[in-house]
């Protein structure tokens, strides 16, 4: 059951990085209306849920200083909508292209898996910190619909912004 969730984060990845192919650079962090988040704020969001679900030992976020990845993407400002639209990107993140971003967003999930996978889990039990009725399976197969809902933002912002996207 593993390698078939696994299996699907791969396509699922797959298509982020179509989403991200010839995405102007001058468009990574710009928001395309009021309310609505930048890619490169996108990008943070699955990279810091990646590191807090499946990177380290699946401790709530609340222990996201004991998380092993570390990116300029694992940024707490990512967390939620409210979070990152109430604020605006680093200068260091603004520095980041979209082959950058493409880039970490891609590393970040590889070594979250990696750490993962390292671990002898069995899906069926609790992560803690989280609620009690949550499982590591139930994180496994939440993941792909995360990564896929927010690839097609990325596909959405870029049509907003005026870009003409790859065939998705």
């Amino acid at each position: 059951m593993r390698e078939a969730y696994l299996e699907i984060m791969e396509e699922a990845y797959f298509e982020v990085t179509e989403a991200f192919r010839g995405l102007a650079d001058r468009n990574v962090w710009k928001r395309p209306a009021e309310g609505l988040l930048a890619i490169g704020e996108i990008a943070g969001h699955m990279a810091y849920w990646e590191a807090v679900k499946f990177a380290g030992d699946g401790a709530h976020e609340s222990d996201l200083a004991k998380c092993p990845v570390s990116s300029l993407l694992i940024d707490h400002r990512f967390r939620y909508y409210q979070t990152t639209i109430a604020t605006q990107p680093s200068p260091e993140h603004l520095s980041m292209s979209a082959e950058e971003v493409c880039s970490e967003l891609l590393r970040v999930h590889r070594e979250s898996f990696a750490h993962f996978n390292a671990r002898d889990i069995n899906l069926n039990d609790h992560p803690p910190g989280w609620w009690p009725n949550l499982t590591y399976k139930a994180f496994l197969s939440y993941a792909p619909i995360h990564v896929a809902y927010h690839t097609g933002q990325i596909y959405s912002v870029r049509h907003l912004l005026g870009e003409e996207t790859p065939d998705n």
